[in-house]
């Protein structure tokens, strides 16, 4: 599944919310190669996301709400939406995006409480990519389908492949398909770094689905992708063991949609850089990940300014979610994006208005 655009309002707090995954420019010697649809040269996507925020501007959000979509899109069910928190009033969201064809798809959405849980109105429009067209000359195409004949629109998409990892989503399900040989050498490689006394790992003989850490006298086991006993490591490597099943499902699958949300809270910068170049390497022709950290190193990384966005909480008639891309506002090759979100020229950083009024009253007592 390749995303191209996503429209919110009123879900998980995004009001009037639209973020782009397409852009219009061909990147000469771009790091990142083939970023746009096999076969079909000017209809150019963003490959990799790097999505930045301060607390609270919606980064966990987004992927929740990603997740819940693309779950009814793959099933058809509108109780797969009822986990999208709506408010009282109407909500509604609107998704572009390619599976494994030369057929873009929209499928918007209008949400409706009831008592008996969300209605949904759908929507479907759909369009074939001719080999000249871009992503903007294709939207314009796109023809209505009958939305009566519910269960053909699910047929005419296929079924998506996607892993999300999240705080509050697992993919546990998908890692049970996973060659443990894999995942062992995937854990041996990232425990191993981020803990060099974790270095006996091993496929368990006795536990089904399990992994086992040994250290001295202890045993800390993995099962069906999660760890039993997250007391017994540190933060930093309890957290290496979810990246460890998110890049096997990865390297294993390559042509999904990965959405991989703050991992790396507890990790050292140069290692998270490093574990988001083997993602890199590793995604598919046709892969696309969006990753979201707070740490400004990832500034630093030689990737076109088109993969760099922003999002922002800014009082409104209500505090809204905002997104701002690097590349709209840098222009030259020589633009930093590190200086400019240290002079927060996306209106990325968060207000310390607060603290500052905190710091005077300090200063008055003394």
């Amino acid at each position: 599944m390749i995303v191209l655009s996503l429209k919110l309002n009123n879900i998980y707090g995004f009001s009037n919310f639209s973020i782009d995954f397409s852009y219009p420019k061909k990147i000469v010697n771009s790091l990142i190669e083939d970023e746009y649809l096999e076969g079909r040269p000017n209809f150019r996507y963003k490959k990799a996301i790097i999505l930045m925020g301060a607390n609270a501007t919606g980064k966990t959000s987004l992927g929740k709400a990603l997740f819940n979509i693309v779950n009814f899109i793959n099933c058809g069910d509108p109780a797969m939406l009822n986990a999208l928190a709506l408010s009282d009033s109407e909500a509604s969201f609107q998704i572009d995006f390619v599976n494994g064809s030369f057929v873009l798809h929209r499928l918007s959405v209008r949400l409706q409480e009831t008592e008996n849980g969300n209605k949904a109105t759908v929507s479907y429009s759909f369009a074939e990519i001719l080999p000249k067209d871009s992503y903007e000359m294709c939207s314009k195409k796109l023809k209505s389908f009958d939305t009566e004949k519910d269960a053909q629109i699910y047929n005419k998409i296929g079924k998506i492949n996607y892993t999300f990892s999240c705080p509050d989503i697992k993919p546990t399900a998908k890692v049970l398909k996973i060659k443990k040989s894999l995942v062992l050498e995937i854990l041996k490689a990232v425990i191993g770094t981020l803990d060099p006394t974790l270095d006996n790992i091993s496929i368990s003989k006795d536990l089904r689905n399990s992994f086992i850490i040994r250290r001295n006298k202890e045993e800390i086991i993995i099962q069906d992708g999660k760890l039993l006993g997250r007391n017994s490591l540190s933060s930093g490597t309890a957290e290496g063991i979810d990246i460890s099943f998110f890049l096997a499902l990865l390297m294993s699958e390559r042509n999904g949609f990965y959405y991989c949300d703050e991992h790396f809270s507890y990790i050292q910068s140069d290692i998270e850089k490093r574990i988001f170049g083997l993602m890199l390497e590793y995604l598919g022709r046709a892969g696309q990940l969006i990753f979201t950290t707070h740490n400004t190193d990832m500034l630093d990384l030689n990737l076109p300014k088109h993969c760099f966005a922003f999002l922002r909480k800014r009082k409104e008639d209500d505090y809204n979610v905002r997104i701002t891309y690097a590349s709209d506002i840098l222009k030259r090759n020589t633009d930093s994006i590190r200086c400019a979100v240290e002079n927060d020229v996306f209106s990325s950083l968060p207000d310390e208005s607060l603290l500052a009024e905190l710091e005077m009253r300090c200063c008055d007592e003394e």
